[in-house]
This record gives structure tokens, C-alpha cells and sequence, in this order.
């Protein structure tokens, strides 16, 4: 019998600032023990991630590999155990979007409610930084068993 690992897709607006952050921080932490992915709703045309994101994710000593922005289809829907979304707008897209994959969508910030993940994109340095910092928070003290 094989076991499988629990697999993962983060969700954003346009899989560009937030969510490719959110997963390689996951990856980082949780290395070889989940299977971590991300997605956007309606995926930014640019190559690559914010470079806002990239420099935090350097400065913090994160491996990550060249991001291609990418749309969440049915596909990935179908083979993810667990889609978690980084606000709530997106996690009400999701569901208006995709019914029928509801008890798959999660709030990745559900265990810390006192935390809102803002979509970053047109924030000024110091503001991007806090989003990026409140992202770090969660995906160090996730308990991705109990999302």
C-alpha cells in the first residue's frame, strides 16, 4: 500500500505577489512532507513573481524556482486535497466559481483570524513588507493538518 502526501494549491488574485510566496515558504518548512502548489484567479501576465516578493523571499533565505503566474482550472481542482485561498474575496470567487469543489476551499489564514493577507500589488515598500511578514507568520505556525 503507498501513501500519498497531502497536497496543497494557494490561491491568490494573480498568482504573482502572494501566493508563490505562500508556497515556497510551505515548501521550506515542510520539505518532502506535503506537496505545495500555487494558482491565481485571474493570473497576471508578467513572468516570474513581484519583485517585491522575490527580494523576501531572498532576504529571508528561501530557495524558490523561476514562477510562471497560473490560472485555477478543474484540473488542479480535482487533484489538490486542500485549496487555500489568502483572503476571503477569493475564497467567495472560489466558491461562486467552482461549487461543486467548496468542501475543498479553505481560508489560509483561518487559524489566525486576527490576521488579513491584502493583496499587496499597489502597496507602497513598507505596507508590501507587512503583507509579506503576516504571510511568513502563517506559513511558519500553520497547522496544515487541522485545515
Amino acid at each position: 500500500m503507498t501513501t500519498s502526501r497531502r497536497s496543497y494549491c494557494i490561491v491568490c488574485i494573480a498568482n504573482y505577489c502572494r501566493s508563490p510566496v505562500v508556497e515556497n515558504l510551505l515548501k521550506a518548512r515542510h520539505v518532502n512532507k506535503y506537496e505545495f502548489f500555487s494558482a491565481g484567479i485571474s493570473p497576471i501576465e508578467l513572468p516570474n513573481m513581484d519583485p517585491r516578493s522575490l527580494k523576501f523571499l531572498q532576504e529571508n533565505n528561501i530557495d524558490h524556482n523561476f514562477h510562471t503566474p497560473k490560472k485555477i482550472n478543474k484540473k488542479m481542482l480535482d487533484y489538490f486535497d486542500k485549496i487555500l485561498a489568502v483572503d476571503f474575496f477569493v475564497l467567495n470567487q472560489l466558491n461562486i466559481a467552482f461549487p461543486k469543489y467548496r468542501d475543498k476551499f479553505r481560508s489560509l489564514t483561518g487559524q489566525f483570524r486576527e490576521i488579513d493577507i491584502l493583496d499587496p500589488y499597489k502597496f507602497q515598500s513598507d505596507e508590501y513588507i507587512k503583507v509579506m511578514n503576516n504571510i511568513k507568520y502563517v506559513a511558519e505556525n500553520i497547522n496544515l493538518e487541522e485545515v
